[in-house]
């Protein structure tokens, strides 16, 4: 009989099991926090350091449940508690790293106690007589407490592939309808000529806007900006703008009227051409009124079809409802000893180290609950 599985040795239930040494991790893959590791480019953006009021506008979801959350373990705990695992915090802007700028040091930190592993994939949960019993591929484990930590339906081949879902709703949880968040995007008609070309710009659909750093791809855009945005497509193929630059074709005639339109402005020229065809190789005096609003029009609010890259996404939108939760325990509201952790939650962050704070906060208020609880 084991105390408590966690099922899912990711970021979250990595966390959860360096809190509480005496649980057992159930992974489907060989290794453990596959994910983690491609976190901030591979170096592990663990936490964003800041007061729990700026931190709130980074998260989408029942803000009530998000804030007690947050409030309860903020960043200065989990930034001390891997400072006590040896790894000391590199503050880039509130982003936190690393100081040895490797995601490898980090999973090793919360897998320094040496953890109880089962390698298999749960395929189905029950409880009877008070006891849960979760049979895999391998066998059955029957267990006191259950922590499902294991994650949306982000980057399937790292082991977040939804499965955790299926075991809420078997112990009859809700699931609000999981979508791709964290992800890069697919731009219809395509800027491929210009991949590569890296620029701040400002993506709108109706009165959602959201600003930042974002770089050209063959299929898209990828970088912070189409990451945070991703999660308002819902999934679905939708129609946006994007703002590449606010400047005054006008005024830039009266300055630079003898210069090629594509020089003049100030994104990259491979970018203008892209997006301008053969307005931009013309000099800005030639250009006619009606090329003027045209180029204006691409520069200020092109429109594209987008949809997320599934492939690509970090993170899910959707997940077990938090209505169903007690943000205090993270416990279930209606089956005892059940745990739920990380991103399988209704909850999800912007880019920047929100959503491994997320994983962080929710693992050491459902660990310490149960020590409370167990008497651990």
């Amino acid at each position: 009989m084991i105390g408590t599985l966690i099922i899912g040795g990711g970021a979250a239930g990595l966390y959860a099991s360096s809190l509480l040494p005496d649980a057992t991790i159930l992974e489907q893959n060989e290794d453990c926090g596959r994910k983690l590791l491609l976190t901030g480019g591979g170096r592990c953006n663990y936490a964003h350091n800041a007061a729990v009021p700026e931190l709130l506008p980074h998260y989408h979801g029942s803000l009530p449940f998000i804030r007690k959350v947050l409030y309860s373990y903020p960043p200065d705990r989990n930034i001390d508690h891997f400072r006590r695992l040896g790894i000391e915090p590199v503050d880039e802007n509130g982003k936190i790293f690393p100081l040895s700028g490797d995601s490898h040091s980090v999973r090793d930190a919360l897998m320094s106690h040496r953890p109880a592993i089962i390698h298999g994939r749960a395929v189905s949960i029950g409880k009877h007589d008070g006891i849960f019993i979760v049979s895999t591929e391998k066998g059955s484990i029957e267990a006191e407490r259950i922590i499902i930590a294991a994650g949306g339906n982000a980057y399937p081949h790292t082991g977040s592939d939804g499965s955790g879902y299926a075991l809420a709703r078997m112990l009859g949880h809700t699931v609000i309808a999981p979508s791709p968040a964290l992800a890069a995007l697919s731009l219809e008609p395509s800027l491929g000529k210009a991949e590569g070309v890296s620029l701040d710009i400002t993506i709108a659909m109706g009165k959602t806007a959201v600003t930042g750093s974002a770089v050209i791809t063959r299929r898209g855009i990828s970088g912070p900006v189409a990451e945070d945005f991703s999660r308002f497509l819902n999934g679905r193929k939708e129609r946006i703008t994007i703002s590449f630059s606010d400047e005054d074709i006008h005024t830039l005639r009266e300055k630079h009227g003898a210069s090629l339109l594509k020089n003049a402005i100030h994104i990259p020229p491979r970018l203008a051409t892209a997006l301008l065809g053969s307005i931009g190789e013309k000099r800005i005096a030639n250009l006619s009124k009606a090329e003027e609003r045209e180029a204006e029009g691409k520069l200020h609010r092109h429109p594209f079809l987008a949809s997320p890259i599934a492939s690509s996404a970090m993170s899910t939108r959707g997940g077990v409802s938090t209505a169903e939760i007690n943000a205090d325990t993270m416990e279930s509201r209606s089956v005892s000893g059940l745990y739920f952790i990380g991103d399988i939650i209704d909850v999800d962050a912007d880019c920047g180290g929100y959503s491994l704070g997320w994983a962080a906060a929710t693992a050491a208020i459902a660990t310490e609950s149960i020590s409370g609880s167990s008497g651990l």
